[in-house]
Formats: structure tokens, sequence, C-alpha cells
């Protein structure tokens, strides 16, 4: 049951959400407010003030434009039959909120369709040899369309698979300041190194993935590449070995294993007949 305090309380939220041009907080409130008094065991003044606190929110409510564009006349409150009152005031909240989601969708899938088409409109500047022309639009793209999730992570990887490295990875960095656990993001950063043969940055991307998203049987086995690239062999037998231990079937992390052990023991042998270095455990990265 309401107090007369709460009751009050309600009215003047909704004297404010009506201030805001907010239709749904302001009838939300409003109805709270009536449901109270109609609940409530508040007489005399006391009563007789929140009605008078009553009858200034509905004028409010009867101000904001699509409230005079639905009820020309103005919503109308009688003592008395607030029961009646708050039912319509409920009705209209529902009726007004399936309408107004409605609209956001409709408005949501028109700019969409403008982002879908912006986006192609980039990469065909790209394709067709206007590249400066494509990452201009792409870069207004980026700062237009910045509410909608995941666009830097779109445009970065699309970069990428157009052969725009270097331009792709602010976009991807950018996307992963915002979530650090954006797979796609993560994997064309990668992507992106090894297409410019950074081999070290890449390295230190797949890292970086792993951290995130926790070690794979996929980046063990691209860690496993990257190293190769620089013949540490170690490197390679460690990697693959933790990749095939995901999946023994892993035909590419066997072949990786069976190059890289021979390298190891031959290094040992013409180090003069020292301890052999047999290849560390395969372990999880500690980062």
């Amino acid at each position: 049951m309401a107090t007369a305090k709460e009751i009050r309380e309600d009215i003047a939220r909704s004297r404010a959400y009506a201030k805001k041009n907010d239709y749904l907080k302001t009838l939300s409130c409003l109805s709270n407010a009536i449901r109270g008094l109609v609940t409530s065991q508040v007489y005399g003044a006391e009563k007789f003030e929140i009605q008078s606190h009553l009858v200034e929110a509905l004028r409010d409510l009867n101000k904001m434009k699509m409230i005079k564009k639905l009820f020309p006349a103005g919503l109308k409150y009688q003592k008395g039959k607030e029961k009646a009152f708050y039912k319509t005031l409920e009705r209209l909240h529902k009726k007004l909120g399936e309408a107004m989601e409605k609209a956001r969708v409709d408005r949501l899938r028109k700019r969409l369709a403008v982002l879908d088409g912006n986006l192609i409109k980039a990469a065909q500047l790209v394709k067709a040899g206007t590249p400066i022309e494509g990452r201009k639009l792409f870069a207004k793209i980026s700062e237009y369309f910045a509410d909608i999730e995941g666009i830097d992570s779109d445009i970065g990887n699309r970069m990428v698979l157009m052969g725009l490295f270097q331009e792709g990875i602010p976009y991807l960095r950018k996307a992963l300041e915002k979530q650090n656990t954006d797979a796609r993001a993560h994997n064309a950063l990668i992507l992106a190194f090894e297409g410019m043969h950074e081999t070290e940055q890449a390295i230190a991307a797949v890292k970086d993935a792993m951290r995130w998203l926790g070690p794979t049987e996929n980046l063990y086995l691209r860690l496993a590449k990257l190293h190769l690239a620089k013949s540490e062999w170690s490197e390679v037998f460690n990697n693959a070995k933790a990749a095939l231990d995901r999946n023994p079937l892993n035909a590419e992390a066997a072949k990786l294993m069976k190059q890289a052990e021979p390298k190891i023991f031959s290094g040992s042998k013409r180090s003069g007949g020292a301890k052999s270095s047999a290849p560390k455990k395969a372990h999880n990265l500690d980062l």
C-alpha cells in the first residue's frame, strides 16, 4: 500500500519525465500515482493536496506532442473515478509502447540498410582501384555509425580481406578496446600481421587472443607456424604438440612436430655432446 509521500514522489517523477519528453516513463509514474491513490488510505487535506498535484501532472501530460495528437481534447481526470482512469493510462502505456517499439525497429532497419549500402560502396571503391576514396568512406562509416555494435570490427575485417592490412589494423584495435573478447577482431588482426609478414606482431596478437579467448587448437597451430617462419624449433614443437593434445587427429600439427624434432636434437649434438635440450613440456601460456 502506497503512502502519501510515495504518491507525491510518483507525481513529481511523472512531471520531470514529461519535461524530458519521455512518454512511457511519464505514463508509468502517473499510473503508479493513481494506483497508489486508489489502494492507499489517504484522506482529508492530504488527499486533496495529492489530487491537486495530479491535475498539474495531467496538464503536463496533455501538453506533450503525441498526447495532443491522440487526444486533442486532452485526457480527463475525474475525482472518484480513479480506477477507470488508471486502466486508461495502463492501456495507453501499452499501446504507445508497442507503437514506439515498432517505429524504433523500422528506423533501425532503414539505418542498417543505409549502412550496408555504404559498406558495399566502400568495398567497390577499393576494388575499382580507388582505395583512398574507399578508405575515406570507411572512416566516415565508422564515425557516423559508431553506435552500431561491432562496426569497427566489421570494417577492419573487410579491409583485411581486401588486402588493406595496415589500414585495417586501427579499426581492429579500436574494436578490441571496446570488446576484448571479439573473436572476429582478434582473428583479423592476426591475419593482418601475417599478411604484412610482421611475425613478431602476429605472435603477440595470437598471445593476446589466447589471453582473452583462451588457448585453442587453432591458436596453438598458428603460433607453431609463426615460430616456424623464424626457425624457432622448440617453440614450433611445443605449440604444435599443444594443438595435437587438443585434437589428436590434427595432421598439420603432427607434421610440424615431426619437422621440428630432428632440428632440436641435431642442434644439441652440435653443441659438443652436452646434455640434450629436450623439448619443453607443452603448457598453457601464463599471461
